[in-house]
């Protein structure tokens, strides 16, 4: 079979591709016949794309599922075979993007008018083919395969674009339709409002008033179209006043604005504005609630009043239930305190009961929390350790054990404490003068300072049991020290040592313990006032967030009696 005819290259001139173009294209050419397969393996070997060959439909099949074929160009009939047409049909079914060429010197024109009519082949080329017209048509190939992608993606991208669009309008008609449902809301919740509310434009005048403007003001809403703000306000000049026409034009926002207005039938009334900026339809506008202060000057007059009657209240409780005098017929020894109270109910109590003139007990807690509850179990462990000592005074004329005293408070109690869930740190501490001692049970609170003056020097005293109502079962242990002449044991809540100080800082112990010591050698009296003065000092104020308690207790420096031998 003739494969090439000549042609005189000076008389048809054929471009070529640019190099950029055909560098990542792939073809694919079957013929059964070697000679011609050979012939054109050596046409095509110098040119950018890359070739591939096969002697059957069979073995291009396999090729086009392995590679990344673009153009096919096959035999129309092959030697031995009747599926070539088939061949190219399933190409077309498999793989539409490769581009189909058809070689052939069959006379069968019927059959490649068909194969060109349905679709099957991009050109037939007729055998014997010219070398440069055969580049050429593979040339135009590359141009239309080129074409069929840039078309897809072209297709995918407006696909996506289309895609996108459609989703913008889906949410633009779904934010349109949410802001009219707020609008509607809007202006719902503003009628259902109790204060008056008012919409005004960028020159003042009213454009929207609900209907509780039209209570308080005595106007109608038709009446509140034809008016400006300011045509309610009893001195339009006020200051306060241009808070409501600069709000829309330049987007402040005020709160809190008193001003005085005036109802329809000529009745002032305080009202206190509050304003803030909106778009409307692109215009600046104001939002502009008038609060009538009547009611809330009276709300907040009577709440005034509770809070005196309840902080009087509060304080009669705090020193009927909570606090307790200290004796003053203590032989051997002097006593200062001070308790002073946060404001608000608290949950610190005191108790002291005298045995003789040289026995006493002092009982100091704290209970978890502020309010009610925490004065009542303040006022009810009070009433508890009161009943427990007569309960065993009247067992034994002599002071009962201190720890006895402890054992039986915390089984009465620590049920009812759990329940609540509530704790309390206890102190107690007993005064023997007639020993020179003391004997201490702490529960959880702070540490007792002793300053012994014979040594010029102070010990922190702590005890190991927790704060009542943590845990079922505790075992309580006293503490003994003894005192000499001079001595002092200062007892303090924890509202001492955590007030904040003007730094920020806490108050602490060390700072405590270094004005007891400073002022040693005075009276107990003298030494609370200097606490207290001092505390006030540091702290910068003279209230504080949490109550606080202390008691300075002085061993006289001749006291009646030694202890014991």
């Amino acid at each position: 079979m003739q494969m090439f005819c000549r042609l005189q290259s000076n008389n048809i001139y054929y471009p070529r591709s640019p190099m950029d173009l055909t560098t990542d294209i792939n073809i694919l050419i079957v013929d059964d016949e070697a000679e011609s397969l050979s012939i054109l393996k050596r046409l095509f070997r110098k040119e950018l794309y890359a070739t591939y060959f096969a002697s059957g439909t069979e073995e291009a099949l396999r090729i086009v599922e392995k590679l990344n074929i673009n153009i096919i160009v096959t035999e129309l009939v092959l030697s031995g075979h009747n599926s070539t047409i088939s061949f190219i049909d399933t190409v077309k079914r498999l793989y539409p993007d490769i581009v189909r060429i058809v070689l052939s010197s069959t006379e069968d024109t019927g059959l490649i008018v068909e194969a060109v009519n349905t679709g099957q082949i991009f050109r037939f080329i007729p055998k014997p083919v010219v070398p440069p017209h055969f580049k050429h048509v593979i040339t135009e190939a590359i141009d239309y395969h080129r074409v069929l992608v840039e078309h897809k993606e072209m297709s995918l991208q407006a696909g996506k674009k289309n895609n996108y669009l459609t989703s913008i309008n889906d949410e633009l008609r779904e934010v349109t339709t949410r802001l009219r449902e707020s609008e509607t809301r809007f202006r719902s919740m503003n009628d259902a409002a109790f204060d008056p509310i008012f919409l005004l434009n960028d020159a003042g005048r009213i454009v929207y008033a609900n209907p509780a403007a039209e209570s308080i003001f005595g106007y109608s809403r038709q009446e509140f179209m034809s008016m400006s703000f300011s045509d309610i306000l009893l001195d339009a000049s006020h200051p306060g006043s241009a808070t409501v026409s600069s709000c829309a034009i330049i987007g402040v926002h005020s709160q809190g604005t008193s001003l005085e207005g005036i109802q329809k039938n000529g009745e002032k009334i305080n009202i206190e504005i509050s304003t803030g900026s909106v778009l409307l339809k692109s215009k600046p506008h104001t939002v502009l609630i008038a609060r009538d202060n009547t009611l809330r000057i009276s709300e907040e007059n009577a709440r005034l009043q509770l809070e005196k009657v309840q902080r009087t209240l509060e304080s009669q409780i705090e020193k009927r239930l909570l606090q307790s005098t200290l004796p003053d017929t203590l032989k051997g020894a002097s006593l200062g305190r001070f308790m002073l109270s946060s404001g608000h109910l608290n949950g610190d109590f005191m108790e002291v009961i005298m045995y003789d003139d040289r026995h006493a007990d002092i009982m100091l807690g704290d209970v978890m929390g502020h309010g009610v509850l925490s004065a009542l179990v303040g006022s009810g462990l009070k009433s508890l350790y009161l009943k427990t000592v007569a309960q065993k005074k009247h067992i034994s004329t002599e002071p009962p054990l201190l720890e006895d005293i402890v054992t039986e408070m915390h089984a009465q109690c620590i049920n009812d404490l759990i329940e609540l869930e509530i704790f309390a740190t206890l102190f107690f501490l007993r005064i023997d003068l007639q020993a020179m001692e003391f004997s201490m049970i702490d529960c959880g609170h702070t540490a007792t300072l002793h300053y012994q003056a014979a040594k010029g020097t102070s010990s922190r005293l702590k005890g190991q049991n927790l704060p009542v109502g943590m845990i079922e079962t505790q075992e309580f242990y006293p503490v003994k020290v003894a005192v000499a002449p001079d001595d002092l044991i200062v007892i303090y809540s924890d509202g001492i040592t955590e007030a904040r100080t003007q730094d920020g800082s806490l108050y602490g112990e060390e700072r405590l313990f270094e004005l007891v010591e400073k002022y040693h050698d005075t009276p107990a009296d003298r030494i609370i006032k200097e606490i207290r003065h001092n505390l006030a000092m540091v702290t910068g104020s003279e209230t504080y967030d949490d109550d606080m308690s202390c008691i300075v207790i002085r061993i006289d420096s001749q006291p009646d009696s030694l202890p014991l031998p």
